[in-house]
């Protein structure tokens, strides 16, 4: 009887495991397929980012910075929100999504990173400050900018987002070696269609639209995403304990709202305060009952939305 149960939930799980193979290779062939659902932009030569840019054109500017394995889907209801009164654009980073390839000789570090957000902004011919959300681990680009480039920014919205000086430095050395071989396994899932197929088993806790999702789907199945995700953050990581991003101040004399799961507001929660000190300008939203993905949906987009206009001083027409 044992065997026979043993059995069964061995061809149980055998199955299931075929049946996600066999959705990511099909998400895999739909990807390859598939052209980029908005505009390819030239930011470098040929290069290209895959961008999506709404609203008036004259309005200010907000631009969204997904984190680790996010791309332009999961910014998707912060522009629905702001679209009627700001010019907003959701990006795919280099080699995430549609977005061509890295180049081959550069570590893409939050300070590359930046300096890439840079040429785009440059390449869709805006120069005014604007307003740059970030979630995750965006939240180190969000830094670096601010340290480096604070006049050609209005304000910073931090989403649950990372902060450079919360981590131990011995801490991220200790962890590199770990990240390198989990980021090589999500590659190697990707390779064999696992990692696509599970992203259709997973709850879509944005609850996004039809294309929306399907792009994100397809883009998880994608070798070159997880690929490009892998090199970030060993970028990120490796360079952590040298890194200017490590230093907040920057951030400090801007605008700063931040949205976190925490109770406490997390770990930008002190930058808030300080910016808002020093700007007047600011504010720490906790929403303990979200996931660090949820905070993104359509709900909390509008919360979100409302941090950018009092950034902005731009009243919503609703």
């Amino acid at each position: 009887m044992i065997v026979l149960v043993l059995k069964l939930v061995f061809g149980l799980v055998f199955g299931f495991a075929v049946l996600l193979i066999a959705l990511g290779g099909l998400g895999h062939v739909l990807r390859l397929r598939a052209d980029p659902p908005f505009q390819m932009l030239a930011v470098e030569g040929e290069r290209r980012l895959h961008v999506q840019c709404e609203g008036p054109s004259e309005a200010p500017l907000v631009i969204y910075d997904a984190g680790a394995f996010g791309m332009y889907t999961d910014g998707w209801w912060v522009l629905q929100q702001l679209k009627q009164d700001h010019r907003v654009c959701l990006y795919d980073r280099a080699g995430m999504g549609w977005s061509d390839a890295l180049p081959r000789d550069v570590s893409p570090t939050p300070d590359w990173h930046v300096e890439d957000l840079r040429r785009l902004r440059d390449a869709l011919g805006e120069a005014t400050p604007f307003v740059l959300i970030g979630h995750s681990m965006a939240g180190l680009r969000l830094h670096a900018y601010a340290n480096d480039y604070p006049e050609e920014l209005r304000g910073l919205v931090f989403v649950d987002a990372a902060r450079p000086q919360s981590m131990d430095v011995e801490r991220v050395r200790g962890l590199v070696p770990w990240l390198r071989r989990a980021l090589s396994l999500s590659t190697g899932f990707a390779r064999i269609g696992l990692a696509g197929g599970v992203s259709y088993v997973l709850p879509d806790e944005l609850d996004l639209p039809a294309q929306q999702l399907q792009d994100k789907r397809r883009s998880i199945s994608a070798v070159s995403h997880h690929k490009a995700t892998r090199a970030e953050l060993l970028a990120a990581f490796e360079a952590w304990p040298e890194a200017s991003w490590r230093q907040e101040t920057g951030a400090e004399q801007l605008p700063v709202f931040v949205f976190s799961n925490s109770q406490n507001g997390g770990t930008n929660a002190p930058v808030a305060r300080a910016a808002q000190a020093n700007t007047g300008i600011g504010g720490i939203t906790a929403l303990p009952d979200e996931t660090h993905v949820s905070l993104l949906n359509q709900a909390n987009a509008e919360k979100i939305a409302q941090a950018v206009r009092d950034i902005t001083g731009q009243a919503s027409d609703d």
